[in-house]
């Protein structure tokens, strides 16, 4: 297995993954990766972890949300998302070796394990088709520029030893960071191209975008060592209930189009509790901990936030000077600490009644 990255690594090398198997697509060939005969299926979603109440031990909350709001700054709505993410994160302790499946740009990670940048550094310093955002959905974060090098200014304690994603522009963008000590090009629908019993922690945190949901879960399960684990965050399909779309009648098709760009077209596996954890049973996996992280109220205020004119802001802070741009953003940073302080804080929720949270983490081990 290849070592945990030090600050003193060299930067990633990416690679692309070995043809599959001739196989059906998600479906592991190995008898290893296979759950054994299945137990009754789950009658109930397993009760949440006794501790979802309290805060991590030993993180600064604010300090985190500033990381990840500078890194996001117009996009504050994902900065307080991947800050709830964080924090729930950090109830786990982190084992190697260890790999981040479709670990994208690797920015949350990274800062998540405590890494920092330049201030002047963000993630709307290098994108692409902004022109296309609003009416053809496409992504703007995937591109990488030929300059594209984050200016890190504090390594993290600890690196990932593997990253996998689909998308050369991330895996270019995750390579810059010097965290991972691998990277591979792969499609999280097929085989992954790697032994069994590899990883003491196996880490996903878009398990949701996969179609073939039960052979890649099958795979995660594969690739844990008998003593790993596999942590997932897992958005649910009740955060359908908590968006605009109600109202379709009197805002109109086009209004939820903008807001929407598509995406519970996009998250293919969606599930209630019940269902995903029926799925982890079938995966061979046995939950040790579930917690919710992100609650109706947190899913209302990300449902728009500032998704619909977020190219439109790229281009005006593209369009200023560097002093300019730092002044506002630091401003602008300052602000949403401000604003985003109690929505931040455990457990946040205005809702009047009790429902199915927004997102999850469930940490999960082998059920042998």
């Amino acid at each position: 297995m290849p070592g945990v990255t030090t600050s003193s690594e060299p930067r990633a090398s990416v690679r692309a993954a070995p043809p599959a198997q001739k196989e059906r697509p998600g479906v592991p060939a190995s008898p290893q990766s296979s759950a054994s005969a299945s137990p009754p299926p789950c009658a109930a979603p397993t009760p949440l972890s006794c501790a979802v109440a309290t805060s991590p031990p030993a993180v600064d909350r604010l300090a985190l949300l500033r990381r990840f709001l500078t890194a996001y700054w117009l996009r504050p709505e994902n900065a307080f998302w991947m800050t709830l993410r964080s924090l729930s994160l950090s109830t786990v302790e982190w084992r190697g070796p260890s790999i981040d499946v479709s670990c994208g740009d690797g920015l949350f990670s990274f800062l998540h394990a405590g890494g920092e940048l330049d201030p002047a550094f963000d993630v709307f310093a290098s994108v692409g088709s902004l022109d296309r955002v609003t009416h053809e959905h496409a992504d703007m974060f995937d591109f990488a520029g030929l300059q594209y090098a984050p200016p890190v200014t504090r390594r993290p304690a600890r690196g990932i030893d593997v990253g996998t994603d689909l998308k050369d522009a991330m895996l270019a963008k995750a390579s810059a960071l010097g965290f991972y000590g691998r990277l591979i090009r792969h499609d999280s629908n097929e085989r992954l191209p790697l032994p069994d019993a590899s990883f003491e922690t196996v880490y996903c945190n878009s398990a949701y975008w996969v179609e073939q949901i039960d052979g890649f879960l099958a795979e995660l399960a594969r690739i844990a060592a008998p003593s790993g684990r596999v942590i997932l965050h897992v958005k649910l399909d009740s955060m359908r209930r908590y968006t605009l779309e109600p109202w379709r009648a009197a805002l109109g098709e086009n209004f939820l189009r903008i807001i929407g760009r598509g995406r519970f077209e996009c998250w293919k596996s969606l599930a209630s509790r019940l269902q995903w954890e029926r799925r982890f049973q079938s995966a061979g996996l046995r939950i040790a901990d579930a917690r919710a992280f992100a609650t109706p109220t947190h899913s209302r205020l990300w449902d728009v936030g500032l998704r619909p004119i977020a190219p439109l802001l790229t281009r005006m802070a593209g369009a200023l000077t560097p002093q300019t741009r730092a002044a506002i953003k630091r401003d602008w940073v300052d602000l949403f600490c401000e604003l985003l302080d109690p929505m931040t804080r455990v457990g946040f929720d205005l809702s009047e009644t009790a429902d199915e949270p927004a997102e999850m983490q469930y940490v999960l081990v082998g059920s042998a």
